[in-house]
């Protein structure tokens, strides 16, 4: 399969989030979407091997978050308590001029500025996204603040699966994330990202809680994206956005104002599926205000040119070079988004002839969207980057097919299985092993030897 085949492909599996549970909720721009199908996990594929329910987890930099650890962070990044609520974010982050404008439901008028794109994002939750961004003061400033929110809704079953948001009606959740810096004015300059999670406007959740941090009194909202249990922010985001969570000091307070070291994702077109019915949401209508939002993406990816030892080239930020290259190069000059871009670190003469097939095929879909956010070493933009590692890929992407190791090391503490496991969300891990992107992936780093 090769990415010209993205939407047909995703189509088939998109399928399966219909009937997808509204006590979920999701996060991103970049964390996310919600899901869980009514009372149980969604269904492991016909192909899939038995999996250890790591999913949306980091293992290797586990640390254990509640109800204190997320409010502690809410107290980090929100201090004075400003955004408790949707229509309190709205405001503070400049989309309305004042929380009387929130509407829940129907049309919301935002300020200039602001940039709303829809689609469905097929290739990790699965969920109908309703996405607002907008820079302060600009998106031209040297420095300026970027904040994004996603409305997630359920894939809606028929000829118009996109009329829930449409109409921004039975709302799963609203997700925030911000681009600034520390709530304390500490560092004015140095800008982060942090996240909010509020819950949605469907009929079980009840009617005081509803569109706010709070499930219950003093308690934090807590996503469950793939019906796999509930996890707190920030951790769970940190599976895709880059960074981890921070254990607690000792006094009980979040370190570093709430820096968890994460990222925006970029926005891959190949990855949606968008709405047939409204001519203003076609790809085609939206592609222009895409761009838009990738620019302002790359606001939190900016860099220069260094140095990679490994690859033996010098390259960009592997977010910046992806967006750009998507766009045509420096400053975007192109206005359609270029699925098929390839970064020069995985083209002849720095990788194998066949490696940039093979990247489009395995590594676009199945790793790149989470992986572009890591640390340099692990962002996977070069093929002797991703090459290095060839026996961490065996490991944690194929030898599950052997079978789990039935081994609790304990970390998560809850009696399961603590194998770790790529791709780490669980609709990425069915389509990994549905659609012949597994096939693709062991033609780069070869079979797993079960014995071994």
């Amino acid at each position: 399969m090769t990415r010209r085949q993205g939407e047909a492909t995703m189509k088939i599996y998109s399928a399966r989030y219909i009937g997808i549970s509204a006590t979920c909720t999701g996060l991103l721009l970049a964390c996310f979407a919600v899901g869980a199908q009514a009372g149980a996990a969604n269904p492991v594929c016909d192909t899939c091997p038995e999996d250890p329910n790591s999913f949306l987890t980091l293992l290797e930099r586990s640390v254990p978050e509640d109800s204190v650890s997320a409010n502690a962070y809410y107290s980090a990044v929100d201090p004075a308590g400003k955004k408790t609520n949707i229509a309190e974010w709205y405001f503070e982050a400049g989309f309305i001029d004042d929380p009387s404008d929130y509407t829940s439901s129907g049309a919301i008028a935002l300020n200039a500025g602001s940039k709303v794109v829809v689609h469905q994002n097929v290739a990790d939750l699965g969920f109908v996204r309703r996405v607002s961004t907008r820079c302060e003061p600009r998106c031209s400033h040297p420095n300026p603040d970027v904040y994004s929110v996603i409305e997630n809704y359920n894939f809606v079953e028929g000829p118009d699966p996109f009329q829930d948001a449409a109409a921004r009606i039975n709302r799963l959740a609203s997700v925030a994330m911000e681009l600034t810096s520390a709530a304390d004015g500490s560092n004015p300059s140095r800008k982060f990202i942090t996240y909010y999670a509020f819950t949605g406007t469907t009929a079980n959740v009840p009617a005081q809680f509803r569109d706010s941090r709070d499930q219950s009194l003093g308690i934090p909202f807590a996503p469950d994206l793939d019906g796999r249990g509930a996890k707190q922010v920030p951790g769970l985001c940190s599976s895709c956005h880059g960074g981890a969570p921070r254990a607690l000091n000792a006094d009980v307070t979040y370190p570093e104002n709430g820096d968890t070291g994460a990222h925006f994702l970029p926005l891959d077109l190949d990855n949606f599926v968008f709405d047939q019915v409204r001519p203003g949401r076609s790809r085609a209508n939206q592609e222009l205000r895409y761009r838009k939002t990738n620019k302002m993406v790359l606001i939190d990816h900016r860099g220069t040119e260094k140095f990679d030892e490994v690859a033996g080239i010098s390259r960009l930020p592997a977010v910046q070079e992806l967006i750009e290259g998507w766009y045509g190069g420096p400053g975007l000059p192109d206005t359609v988004f270029d699925g098929e871009f390839v970064p020069v670190g995985w083209l002849a003469p720095d990788a194998p002839a066949s490696a940039e097939e093979l990247y489009l095929e395995a590594i676009a879909p199945a790793c790149r969207s989470c992986h572009a956010n890591q640390k340099r070493a692990l962002d996977f933009a070069t093929y002797e980057g991703f090459s290095v590692f060839e026996d961490a890929h065996r490991e944690l992407v194929l030898r599950i097919e052997c079978g789990l190791d039935d081994d609790d090391s304990g970390i998560r503490g809850d009696g399961q299985d603590d194998q770790a496991v790529m791709p780490l969300a669980l609709e990425t891990f069915k389509a990994f092993w549905e659609t012949g992107q597994v096939d693709s992936f062991k033609e780069l780093v070869g079979e797993v030897d079960c014995d071994d």
